[in-house]
């Protein structure tokens, strides 16, 4: 019975086994199959390969021009040893890489999904590109000729009575991407947050001056002028001139048009010019569309102009002046290419400026909320003239902060100086004296309205300052502030190798700012204390008159009569909030406001 039944649970066993075998091989027979093996080298220089050696209008569609400008500009790249090949990358592929990303504006990963590469090897080697190709700026960007031009000297409309103008300079916007905390001053006649560029032009279509990075709400104008105040800026040869539309005016080296008469070139089309105004503004205009035909072929080409940037507002300006760079290039080598042909049939859209950047309709609620609110009837026009006002005090305001001479006064928002100070400043300008010692009426509010929405150039750059900078990032690559190297980007450890091929393969560590001494450390103690001893006093209640008038008799010891000090002391009785902010002032700013005081009494 024992062998029948140790027969049965083999013969079991057996059986199983025999099942699990069979199961096992059937599903090795079903498993999913490899993904095939992919060479990533071959893939990379077949797909490259097939952009040069292509059709020409295939090559111009994924990297914005001929293979002919493309191997001239690597070659010039190379030569100048601003980009180097690598074992990993070929300066090809490189540049490559860098005219596919501001062609088409397409984002790191995918561009690395496509050459086999990976995010951070994309954006190294574009950041190699971009100052291999901003050192060519000299090279390309130059000041034009003092000869007539061809354009003018060849035509019987425009010789000789253009002879002396050499180009023309205009104002353009580029989508630009910024903090939510500084937009405000990026919003200007266009639609979202914009960086206002000038650039002049030559009829050629070569720029011959960029200056990029100015808040979108700041007026053409004001822009040329910093371009003017820049060192090594735009300068204009003697005897010179560029044509400039109504906005920036007639002065030296720019001619403008005659106002109120008829200009942009669809206004003559039913009717010819009907007198000598007429027909200069029209001689004006078909010379001047050089720079709006130069802006539309500039944009056509590099779409990642008109679309939203992805990387730092300080790369977006960089990126702006590569590509009028590149388009220099592309001009001296073989401009004949089909995005010139398409830039060339379209005319520039042209329409009103608005005088801000509030909307009409913005002017309209207020104007409506105001009306409804104190029973009054309010215009639109006289909120926008308000805003106009508030505009010009916030300026004068912040004049005189950064004159020398003139403290601020944090806690009261006030402007403060000694008595000398205030009568200058007052003989000089006098409705300034509204803003001297004295509170400034609802200050904060005025900054949240026009105070961080007012463009302030602090971002704008030209080649000599971005070309500065490289400078100084070469020197900081060698020895950093405490003798070692430095890291390339916030957040990064990892250190560039000498496989970068650029001339800024080493690593760059951000240098750190010594360690203060025991000095800086007591002035900031001392500081933060008076700071909490002021808003103890402001805060603290009604005024002790006593505590006030041992204060105020006290400051006999700096030289005033006592009988100046009585009068001080009824003044500020009279006046709690005056006497509350005297409270709070350290002894350098009750002399401040004692002198102050006292001269307006005189």
């Amino acid at each position: 019975m024992k062998k029948k039944t140790k027969a049965a649970i083999l013969a079991s066993v057996a059986s199983v086994l025999l099942v699990g075998f069979a199961l096992v091989r059937k599903l090795r027979r079903r498993r999913l199959p490899r993904a095939p093996y992919v060479n990533h080298a071959v893939e990379r220089e077949h797909y490259i390969n097939s952009i040069l050696h292509g059709s020409e209008r295939h090559c111009v569609s994924q990297i914005r021009m001929k293979p002919i400008a493309f191997h001239q500009l690597c070659h010039i790249l190379t030569e100048g040893e601003y980009i180097r090949p690598t074992i990993h990358m070929s300066v090809q592929e490189q540049v490559l890489l860098f005219l596919h990303i501001i062609g088409h504006n397409v984002r790191f990963r995918v561009i690395g999904s496509r050459f086999y590469r990976s995010t951070e090897t994309v954006h190294r080697y574009f950041k190699v590109v971009l100052r291999g190709v901003l050192k060519l700026y000299r090279a390309l960007i130059r000041l034009p000729s003092e000869n007539t031009p061809p354009e003018i000297r060849d035509s019987r409309r425009f010789y000789p009575f253009l002879k002396d103008c050499v180009g023309a300079i205009d104002g353009t916007h580029v989508r630009a991407s910024v903090p939510p905390e500084i937009q405000g001053r990026f919003r200007g006649r266009k639609d979202g947050t914009t960086q206002n560029v000038l650039a002049a032009i030559s009829f050629d279509l070569k720029f011959t001056y960029v200056l990029a990075g100015w808040e979108g709400s700041a007026h053409d104008s004001r822009v040329l002028n910093d371009a003017f105040a820049r060192p090594g800026g735009f300068s204009i040869p003697e005897g010179k001139y560029y044509l400039g539309d109504a906005r920036y005016g007639n002065k030296n080296g720019i001619l403008s048009p005659y106002r109120s008469v008829r200009y942009h070139l669809k206004e003559f089309s039913d009717r010819p010019p009907e007198n000598e105004q007429e027909l200069f503004n029209l001689r004006h205009s078909s010379l001047r569309t050089t720079i709006e035909r130069g802006f539309g072929v500039l944009k056509k080409r590099f779409r990642v102009l008109d679309a939203e940037p992805f990387w730092s507002f300080e790369t977006q300006v960089k990126v702006v002046l590569a590509c009028c760079v590149i388009h220099n290039h592309i001009m001296g080598v073989d401009p004949a290419d089909y995005i010139m042909e398409s830039a060339m049939n379209q005319e520039a859209a042209k329409g009103n400026k608005p005088s801000n950047t509030f909307k009409a309709g913005s002017f309209a609620l207020v104007a409506k909320e105001i009306s409804a609110q104190f029973g009054v009837e309010c215009h639109p026009s006289y909120v926008e003239n308000r805003l106009r006002t508030l505009r010009t005090m916030w300026k004068d305001i912040q004049t005189i902060r950064k004159k020398s001479g003139f403290g601020w006064d944090d806690n009261m928002k006030m402007i403060t100086c000694d008595a000398k100070t205030y009568q200058e400043e007052v003989m000089a300008h006098r409705k300034h004296a509204e803003y001297l010692n004295k509170k400034i009426e609802m200050y904060d509010e005025l900054a949240i309205v026009v105070g961080k929405d007012m463009a302030t150039g602090s971002f704008a750059k030209s080649y000599v300052d971005i070309d500065t900078e490289h400078d100084n990032a070469e020197s900081n690559e060698m020895v950093g502030d405490n003798g070692e190297e430095g890291v390339v980007e916030k957040g990064k450890n990892a250190v560039e190798s000498s496989t970068t091929g650029s001339t800024f393969s080493k690593s760059r560590k951000r240098g750190r700012a010594p360690p203060s001494d025991d000095s800086a450390l007591t002035d900031l103690s001392d500081q933060l204390k008076e700071i909490a001893v002021a808003l103890k006093e402001i805060n603290r209640g009604p005024v002790d008159h006593t505590s006030l008038y041992s204060e105020v008799m006290a400051m006999v010891a700096d030289g005033y009569s006592e009988d100046m000090l009585a009068t001080a002391f009824d003044h500020l009785c009279e006046n709690e909030k005056a006497a509350m902010g005297f409270l709070a002032k350290n002894g350098k700013l009750r002399k401040c406001w004692m002198d102050s005081f006292l001269f307006t009494q005189l």
